[in-house]
């Protein structure tokens, strides 16, 4: 027999991809070098062979990638390995079986799947399915030629007989894959030497053994089940992968491939199974499952033991009440960047030994970089789960000295803890790192306990602002507009622009709900310019209707608005678009709205006073220097706060408050400022305002807020009364 030659290296320059700077081969081309290294195990100097092979691997690749997956077809490919001259010409091989099919399985296992494979889990599965089925059709093909296929003998001279049946011997007794010969009924007559190996013998079987006396006894049921099934004809083929238990005690994973063979009259007589060891990988397989439920740092469980049992908890079977700490280390970040990363795993290590004393027989996982938690079975109450974080945090109170540094840290740690029944892992977990959260926001170093009811305002809070964003767009706002009420007269001089959200599941919402979600979102600088431009234009349609007569409109502005770059040019483009004369137009700012950014919101101010625009001073009366503000900012008027006239509401009227908006009309005034009053709700109200000498009154006795065309009608009846 000629020795068959060496499998060429892995890195071998002539097919070696990274050994040229070409671009990334085509698939032909990947499929022609990998048929050229398969070629080079067989004869030398047959240019023949590695064309013949590259359409074997096109066919496998079609396999391997066709929907719905079929591996049986492969066993017609694995029948033309004889035809491709891969062992020497067809009839007169010289190349044995197992010279050539062992290390062309090695190949295929390792190349093919990046040639030709499916990528991920699904592509190795499928690859290790075509490749028992390709050596199951190398194997009939190999019978077919001995004439022992399917019954029907096949011409072939003695000759060829002999070399087909020491083919078949070689296959048999020097595969590095595991052969048996079964009955049908399970009995196993004989195994190669590899099997025997793989069983812990010392040699042949002496005596037919059922093949359970070799598996693992987890296995044995359905080993049993699965080849009375192949025995009966429920199915052609059977793959499986199951435990091999050896004399030594030691274990084996091994993949099985097991088909019918059948007599000269086409009956099945007995069974032959392939064996391949894959121990190798299955222990590689637990190693990752390992690793993946671990944490790396702290060898702690991690986030996925975590919800696993968490889930388990909430089983039928599971405890009645459960509870969860969920903590992480305040400030660990920048001791982790100042210090450096290994200074802040060692941080981490050590936190996690104390957690873990102070937890006692309660399970402690890592969740996250600097997270962790503490998981309690059996709680009796909140109480007991607040009491174990107080523990926690107790812990960590004594400071830790790492790499020389003295490292003072505490935990934001959110509790949780619910009945089992009706509740879930999901729900839990979630509360723990809420309340972690507000943990966090009141400064760390403290523990609270989820509550549900404040979970539910910040959660209905929280869809308001997810809708804000896309209000506007959807054309969800609409302005109301609330009559400025001469008090002298009844005249109606202007009227202010309310928002109100036509909120498409909760109704009509008012400002007070949206308003500050807006500034703290952002989204109150394009919710201000659509109110300021709707004020503007509806303003505009009052006055080409009233001439002089017209109301002026009076629109908030928020402190963001008053900063943002260019924001003077959006309420003169207003104006502008719009018709609007700029003395039509009032701007209310609190005073919150100039402390912030007061250069830039003076000169903003200046800029649109000079325009002709009236600013009005809102909510007078609750900031701390509003009197010494009043000097400084460029407004025409002020705007009393209403905590101040509900003390007039009634006919003996509060003296205190009516002495302070007495001494703010009279200041006012001084200063050549115009006052109103809001929250005017009865006559009283405005007959007394009226005699401490306030210029207009605001609020529902005038009117509530409405449509901006009703708004002329409301001037008509005040000058006609």
């Amino acid at each position: 027999m000629v020795a068959p030659r060496s499998l060429p290296d892995a890195v071998d320059a002539e097919f070696d991809n990274d050994s040229c700077d070409e671009p990334p081969a085509t698939e032909r081309a990947r499929i022609e070098r990998l048929a050229a290294r398969w070629a080079q195990l067989g004869p030398p100097d047959d240019p023949g062979v590695a064309p013949h092979l590259a359409t074997l691997l096109r066919r496998l690749a079609a396999i391997l990638r066709a929907e719905p997956f079929w591996p049986l077809a492969a066993r017609e490919v694995g029948s033309e390995l004889l035809s491709t001259g891969l062992c020497g010409a067809p009839g007169r091989p010289t190349y044995g079986f197992d010279d050539i099919v062992p290390p062309s399985l090695r190949l295929l296992r390792r190349e093919a799947a990046d040639v030709i494979g499916v990528p991920g889990g699904e592509g190795e599965r499928r690859l290790v399915a075509v490749l028992d089925e390709l050596l199951a059709g190398v194997i009939r093909s190999l019978q077919d030629r001995n004439g022992a296929g399917d019954g029907r003998s096949r011409p072939t001279d003695d000759a060829d007989a002999a070399v087909m049946r020491r083919h078949m011997s070689a296959v048999y007794e020097q595969s590095s894959f595991g052969v048996v010969i079964m009955c049908l009924d399970g009995r196993m007559i004989d195994v190669n030497p590899a099997l025997a190996r793989m069983f812990g013998l010392d040699g042949p079987l002496d005596q037919p053994r059922p093949v359970s006396d070799f598996v693992h006894p987890d296995d044995v049921l359905d080993v049993v089940q699965r080849f009375q099934r192949l025995a009966g004809g429920g199915s052609d083929v059977v793959r499986m992968e199951l435990r091999l238990a050896r004399p030594d005690s030691e274990v084996l994973w091994v993949h099985v491939t097991a088909s019918r063979i059948v007599d000269d009259s086409g009956e099945p007589s007995h069974l032959m199974a392939v064996v391949e060891d894959v121990s190798d990988r299955h222990r590689l397989r637990s190693w990752l499952q390992g690793e993946s439920y671990q944490d790396q740092l702290t060898r702690l469980p991690n986030r996925a033991v975590t919800e696993a049992w968490l889930h388990r908890a909430f089983a039928s079977d599971g405890p009645e009440r459960v509870g969860i700490c969920v903590l992480d280390i305040d400030g660990f970040h920048p001791i982790n960047d100042g210090l450096g990363q290994q200074t802040g795993d060692r941080l981490l290590l050590a936190v996690a030994g104390r957690l873990q004393l102070a937890a006692g027989s309660h399970l402690v996982t890592r969740i996250g970089a600097d997270e962790f938690a503490v998981l309690v079975s059996d709680s009796e109450s909140s109480g007991d789960v607040g009491r174990l974080a107080d523990r926690l945090q107790a812990a960590l109170v004594i400071p830790f000295q790492i790499d020389g540094h003295t490292l003072v840290v505490s935990a934001s740690i959110g509790v949780a803890e619910s009945e089992t029944a009706g509740g879930s892992a999901a729900e839990l977990l979630r509360g723990a790192d809420v309340a972690r959260s507000w943990a966090k926001a009141l400064g760390g170093g403290r523990r609270v306990v989820f509550d549900p009811e404040r979970d539910a305002t910040e959660s209905a809070r929280f869809a308001l602002l997810s809708g804000l964003r896309g209000a506007i767009d959807r054309g969800e706002f609409r302005l109301a507009f609330q009559p400025l009420v001469q008090l002298t007269d009844g005249r109606v001089r202007g009227a202010e622009a309310l928002v109100r959200w036509d909120h498409p599941e909760q109704g009509v919402i008012g400002p007070g709900r949206f308003i500050e979600l807006a500034e703290h979102s952002g989204a109150i600088v394009p919710l201000g310019r659509w109110v300021l431009e709707e004020a503007c234009g509806q303003a505009a349609s009052w006055w080409r209707e009233l001439g002089p007569a017209a109301p002026f409109v009076s629109v908030n502005v928020s402190p963001l608005q008053l900063t943002e770059p260019g924001w003077v040019h959006v309420v003169t483009g207003a104006l502008s678009s719009t018709g609007l004369p700029p003395e039509l137009l009032q701007l209310e700012i609190t005073e919150q709205a100039v402390l912030g950014d007061e250069t830039v919101a003076l000169d903003a101010l200046n800029a649109l006073r000079a325009a002709g625009v009236r600013l009005a001073l809102d909510d007078f009366g609750t900031g701390y220097s509003s009197l010494a503000w009043l000097r400084t900012l460029p407004v025409n008027a002020l705007k009393i706060d209403g905590s101040f006239i509900d003390g007039l509401r009634n006919p003996s009227a509060d003296p205190t408050d009516s002495s302070i908006v007495r001494a703010l009309v009279e200041m006012a005034h001084a200063l050549g400022l115009n006052v109103t009053a809001e929250w005017v709700e009865t006559p009283v109200q405005a007959e007394r305002l009226a005699e401490l000498g306030c210029d207009m009154g605001q609020g529902r006795w005038f009117g509530d807020a409405g449509p901006g065309m009703c708004v002329p009608e409301l001037l008509r009846r005040s000058i006609g009364s």
